[in-house]
């Protein structure tokens, strides 16, 4: 069959929707296929760490943030017992605290208002072939008529989040659930630094706050275990392991979101990228990669995967040369393993730190102390620094520094010292053989 369009894109989430508002102004004729365009309610995706934000720049989309009460976020505070410390970004980057729904409908809106952008409400049923098994388009069913059409084009962009009904055909994927986070929305909340994300430690398992709008705070409470948690156990959590540690000017907010009992609970996947390269179709977003939401990495490596795919796509002349889309699909999967990595092992490596006592302790301890090594390892979190030398030299300088103060404390301390360098081992060692190649490591450290 003759294509439609140049591009169909099955979900116009994050990731659709920004690519869809990125490329439909270069010309491209694009379809974009979602159920639903209605504003969503999310508790995640909601802080642009300063790597978003500088690629939402680079893309010429920054102007999105306009008009939906986004607040500025120029840091975190960590928090733990009554000892506090801040770490500035890097100046004169920032982040962004924003409900996740109304951004979102900016970056739809501004796709539509394309005339090169079809838009399509319907749900996505089967990726269509043909006699070579190369993707040709996509089956939908639309929600108007109910009745089963097709689309077709020599591209097909898979961007319909974390329940993907593609993921089978188009990765090698093992989506595991790390935790649970509990969302709640504090009003009129006085937090302990203004214009800063805070990371609470003193509890047995951690909890996070950030800005949303001019009168708003999200607090995410991480509930620990892949087994989804049931209300008596919501609030036996929040009543332990939670409310004990909200600070003072925090607390009438707390409490009244608490009141209002609109908790809302996620689970917090980790998925490492293995696509299978196929003809005709490409992977974006979630339902290619995942990483624990802790960091806020999130909507940094979807707009850096925008960039990456975006690049390769505009350097072609047209879209009737599939084998030349097949080497672009190629050199995007490459280029994005590279970009992401560190977004992806430091998510992940920082939420099991967390949630060990003696790492959690020499975490804070270290980047209390401010210096060149705090700034390095905020400019990693913050997306701005790729470099995966200096991830894994941060990561160990941790726990050599965790071991090395228990040691001097006290020599009796030594099998806790052991303890926190055989942790962070066990904690990194799986996510780097997911996630980085020696070669790649080696490379970055001579680049430095």
């Amino acid at each position: 069959m003759e294509p439609n369009f140049d591009i169909c894109i099955i979900g116009a989430g994050m990731a659709g929707a920004t690519i869809a508002a990125y490329l439909a102004p270069k010309g491209i004729n694009i379809a974009l296929i979602d159920h639903c365009y209605k504003e969503k309610k999310r508790i995640v995706g909601e802080l642009l760490q300063p790597g978003a934000v500088l690629s939402l720049e680079q893309l010429g989309l920054g102007h999105l943030l306009d008009g939906i009460d986004a607040q500025p976020v120029e840091g975190y505070a960590l928090l733990q017992g009554n000892e506090q410390t801040t770490i500035p970004y890097p100046s004169p980057s920032h982040g962004m605290g924003l409900h996740n729904g109304r951004f979102l409908q900016q970056i739809r809106a501004s796709a539509l208002q394309n005339s090169s952008v079809t838009q399509i409400q319907g749900k996505a049923l089967s990726l269509l072939e043909n006699e070579q098994n190369e993707i040709i388009g996509v089956n939908y069913r639309d929600s108007v008529s109910n009745e089963i059409k097709s689309i077709y084009a020599p591209l097909t962009i898979t961007s319909d989040g974390f329940f993907s009904n593609f993921r089978e055909l188009l990765s090698n994927n093992e989506k595991t659930v790390t935790s649970y986070f509990i969302g709640l929305i504090l009003k009129d909340c006085e937090t302990p630094v203004p214009k800063h994300g805070h990371v609470f430690l003193s509890g047995p398992t951690p909890f996070i706050c950030y800005p949303i709008s001019s009168n708003e705070v999200r607090l995410l409470i991480d509930f620990p275990g892949g087994q989804f948690p049931r209300k008596a156990f919501l609030q036996a959590h929040l009543e332990t392991n939670v409310t004990p540690y909200i600070p003072e000017g925090m607390q009438t907010s707390y409490r009244h979101a608490l009141q209002e009992d609109r908790l809302k609970v996620m689970p917090n996947h980790y998925m490492a990228a293995k696509p299978k390269i196929r003809k005709g179709a490409v992977m974006l977003g979630d339902a290619l990669n995942m990483r624990h939401p802790l960091t806020g990495g999130g909507l940094t490596a979807v707009f850096s995967d925008i960039e990456i795919l975006s690049g390769h796509l505009l350097a072609m002349p047209d879209f009737k040369n599939t084998d030349l889309i097949y080497q672009k699909i190629e050199a995007y999967y490459r280029d994005r393993q590279y970009a992401n990595a560190n977004l992806n092992i430091l998510a992940n490596a920082l939420y099991g730190v967390m949630s060990n006592e003696l790492l959690k302790n020499a975490v804070f301890k270290y980047l209390q102390r401010g210096g060149v090594n705090a700034k390095e390892s905020i400019a990693i979190l913050a997306g701005l620094n790729k470099n995966h030398y200096s991830l894994m030299k941060q990561f160990f300088f941790v726990a050599l520094f965790g071991a090395y103060t228990l040691v001097r404390e006290n020599i009796s301390n030594l099998p806790k010292a052991t303890k926190i360098l055989s942790d962070a081992l066990t904690i990194i060692k799986p996510l780097a053989k997911n996630e980085l190649s020696l070669v790649g490591i080696f490379s970055d450290y001579f680049k430095r």
